[in-house]
């Protein structure tokens, strides 16, 4: 029996923990910008600057609250599934891309949050660049230097660099099963 067959097909989904946190950081944020934007605490004068800015604010973590509230609700199940196959992330496409298709595998961080890269085969790459906006945001990752399929483990059960690590694990049991697979057996 080789490596990959006793690897376990895993199932990561949003840690209810992290989600809370989230959680909570919105709603602190937003009430914060909230009470600077409405002048609640009747304070000293505050500028209108001041004012946009608390209201733009509110806009964005009003946002992000509502949406880690709709991942508290909605996201039950797991969003990303590792395989012996590929690895499929449902946040992005419905498809699994097979190991055979990566070329590398890489943690990639901007400031403090680390990010899982998947170096693919350009037409797997381009499987995923997908919409208008999907495309935007790839150039813009591409240009920050993250180029490749890229999976976020914020707010998932398992951590960047956890990931990134179990990814290389059935990667390279892939690559080493395909390996034994095309090397011929030897004639007795």
């Amino acid at each position: 029996m080789s490596e990959s067959q006793n690897l376990p097909n895993l199932a990561i989904g949003y840690s209810l923990a992290r989600s809370l946190k989230v959680l909570g950081a919105g709603l602190l944020l937003t009430l914060l910008c909230a009470a600077v934007a409405f002048n609640w605490l009747h304070g000293k004068e505050i500028s209108s600057l001041q004012i946009v800015i608390c209201s733009a604010g509110v806009a964005l973590f009003g946002f992000a609250t509502c949406q880690a509230i709709w991942r508290l609700v909605s996201a039950r199940e797991p969003v990303i599934f590792i395989t012996r196959v590929g690895i499929r992330d449902t946040r992005i496409a419905d498809d699994t891309i097979a190991w055979r298709s990566v070329r590398d595998i890489l943690v990639w961080q901007l400031r403090t949050q680390k990010i899982v890269v998947l170096k693919v085969d350009r037409l797997v790459a381009e499987q995923f660049a997908g919409g208008m906006l999907k495309h935007i945001v790839t150039l813009m990752n591409k240009a920050l230097g993250a180029d490749g399929v890229i999976i976020n483990a914020g707010g998932l059960t398992m951590d960047a660099e956890t990931l990134s690590r179990t990814c290389r694990q059935y990667w390279t049991a892939s690559r080493l099963a395909h390996l034994r697979r095309a090397t011929p057996e030897p004639v007795s």
